[in-house]
C-alpha cells in the first residue's frame, strides 16, 4: 500500500514541474515577442509616416512680400502670379524643383536647386506670367532629402480670357459614307464616329439613322450640350454677345440642370449651342452657332455648318 502511494505522488511531482516548466516557457516566449515588436505597437497601420521634406506653398501672411498665389483658382490670360516655396525638413535637404505643367503637356521647370551643404530649410519665390493659351496649368513643388525621400505638391490654376474666334465647322450625316460625321471641338476638326481610336475626340456624333437629316447632336465622350430658347438666345445673349469664356461659364451655370443635356435635337440654322468638354479632368465651354444645315436627296452630302469660339 506504502509503495502504492509513493508511485502516486512521484506521478504528481512529475507531473507539476512539467506544468511550471511550461508556464515558465510561454512567460518567456511571450515577453521576448512582446520585446520584439514593440516599435510597431506604436505605429498605427491605417495613417504610416510620409518620410520626406515638408511642403508649403506661401500664403499672404507671416514672412515674404507681395500676393501670393497658393491654392487652386484661376487667372486672366497674360497675368502674372507670384509663388512661394517652403521647405523644412528633418533630414538634410538634396534637391528643390518648381515646375508648371499646361494642359498634361510636360513639365517647364521655373526653378532647380541642388544642395550640397547641409540645409534643412529652403525659400524660392518664383512668378509666372501666362501666355495666351487658355487652360488648366499645374504648378508642382518637388522635394527630395538626402536619404532620397520625396514629396510633391501642387496647385492648378485655369487661365481664361477673351474667346478665341475657332472659325468655321462642319461634319455629315452619320449614314455618309465618304465623310466623317463627328467633330472634335478641341482640334477643331471633323473625326470619323467608327472604331474605338478616337472615341475621347467625339464630342459631336450626328444622329441620323437613315437616309433623313435627324438634325439630332449626340455625344461620345461625355461632352453636355445647352440649347438655345425660342428666340435663338443662351441666357438673353446672341453669338456675338458672348464676349469673354466667363460670359459662357455664367450662362451654362444659370441654366437648369434638366437642360443640359448629352443629346439635342432639332438643331436647326440660327440656333446657339453651348457645349461642355471634358479633358483629363478640366472643363473646357464652347459657344456655337448654326450657320446651315442641309438635308438633301439621299445621306451623302447632307450635313452641319457652324461657327464657334471658345
Amino acid at each position: 500500500m506504502l509503495n502504492l502511494l509513493n508511485l502516486h505522488l512521484q506521478y504528481i511531482y512529475i507531473n507539476m514541474k512539467k506544468l511550471i516548466y511550461s508556464a515558465l516557457s510561454f512567460a518567456i516566449l511571450a515577453s521576448t515577442l512582446f520585446v520584439g515588436c514593440g516599435k510597431d505597437e506604436t505605429v498605427d497601420p491605417t495613417n504610416p509616416v510620409v518620410l520626406g521634406p515638408n511642403i508649403t506653398f506661401q500664403t499672404n501672411s507671416g514672412s515674404g512680400s507681395g500676393v501670393y498665389t497658393f491654392a487652386d483658382g484661376s487667372v486672366l490670360t497674360g497675368e502674372s502670379i507670384k509663388i512661394g516655396m517652403r521647405l523644412t525638413s528633418d533630414v538634410n535637404l538634396k534637391t528643390s524643383k518648381i515646375a508648371v505643367n499646361f494642359n498634361g503637356v510636360g513639365d517647364v521647370v521655373l526653378h532647380d536647386s541642388t544642395y550640397t551643404s547641409n540645409t534643412k530649410t529652403s525659400s524660392k519665390d518664383v512668378t509666372y506670367k501666362f501666355p495666351t493659351q487658355k487652360g488648366a496649368y499645374v504648378f508642382t513643388i518637388y522635394a527630395t532629402d538626402k536619404d532620397n525621400n520625396s514629396k510633391t505638391a501642387k496647385i492648378t490654376i485655369i487661365a481664361k480670357g477673351p474667346l478665341t474666334d475657332r472659325g468655321i465647322g462642319t461634319f455629315y450625316s452619320l449614314k455618309s459614307v465618304d465623310n466623317f460625321s463627328a467633330f472634335d471641338l478641341m482640334l477643331g476638326e471633323a473625326v470619323t464616329a467608327s472604331g474605338t481610336a478616337n472615341l475621347l475626340s467625339r464630342d459631336i456624333v450626328d444622329g441620323s439613322t437613315g437616309a433623313t437629316l435627324s438634325k439630332t447632336w449626340n455625344t461620345q465622350n461625355g461632352t453636355m450640350f445647352l440649347k438655345s430658347d425660342a428666340t435663338g438666345k443662351i441666357g438673353g445673349k446672341i453669338y456675338g454677345q458672348f464676349a469673354s469664356e466667363q460670359d459662357i461659364i455664367d450662362a451654362w451655370n444659370a441654366a437648369a440642370a434638366a437642360s443640359k443635356t448629352s443629346s439635342v435635337s432639332n438643331v436647326d440654322v440660327g440656333d446657339l449651342i453651348i457645349a461642355k468638354v471634358v479633358r483629363s479632368g478640366q472643363s473646357y465651354y464652347f459657344v456655337i452657332g448654326i450657320n446651315d444645315v442641309q438635308d438633301g436627296t439621299g445621306s451623302e452630302n447632307d450635313y452641319y455648318e457652324f461657327q464657334y469660339k471658345q
